[in-house]
């Protein structure tokens, strides 16, 4: 018995991660799984090159399986980033850059929810200022989710452990 009705998906980035990313598709759907959902899988490129963005296309096509969740680019997670969309400078900067290319990756694969990670505080930085970016960052990415029908999800992430 599989995982056919989709309200059952796995997350392919934390989820058969002893396969490259290219194989988790398959390796999903070889579990049962149809639907899946995906972090931000180049962490270090909010724009990644139409390549590879083909090839993880083509992996979740051939391996018979529908994306249904994707993140919008959130600096390193796993890890201390733990979002972007209120963290000011270079990472809003990355943030802005990915959402065209997130939301017309989502779009071509029937993809219509999608993911902002908040970020946390800043040392240094007034909360209220951070707030004030994280909304004009969120109606930046709204009106780009809106033009595809979809929907646009808040993710607010508690800061990592201390040793």
């Amino acid at each position: 018995m599989g995982f056919t009705d989709t309200r059952f998906n796995v997350n392919l980035s934390i989820l058969f991660t002893e396969l490259p990313l290219l194989e988790r598709p398959a390796a999903a759907r070889a579990a049962g799984f149809t639907a899946v959902e995906l972090w931000w899988p180049w962490v270090d490129a909010p724009v990644p090159g139409q390549g590879e963005l083909a090839a993880l296309r083509a992996a979740l096509v051939d391996a018979g399986t529908r994306l249904v969740g994707l993140n919008f680019y959130a600096g390193r997670l796993p890890g201390p980033d733990r979002g972007a969309l209120s963290v000011p400078g270079e990472e809003s900067e990355r943030f802005r850059a990915n959402v065209p290319v997130a939301v017309e990756f989502g779009r071509s694969l029937g993809c219509t929810s999608f993911n902002a990670l908040y970020g946390n505080r800043v040392e240094g930085v007034p909360a209220a200022e951070q707030d004030a970016l994280a909304l004009e960052n969120l109606a930046f990415a709204a009106r780009a989710v809106a033009e595809v029908g979809g929907t646009l999800l808040i993710e607010a992430l508690n800061a990592p452990e201390s040793p």
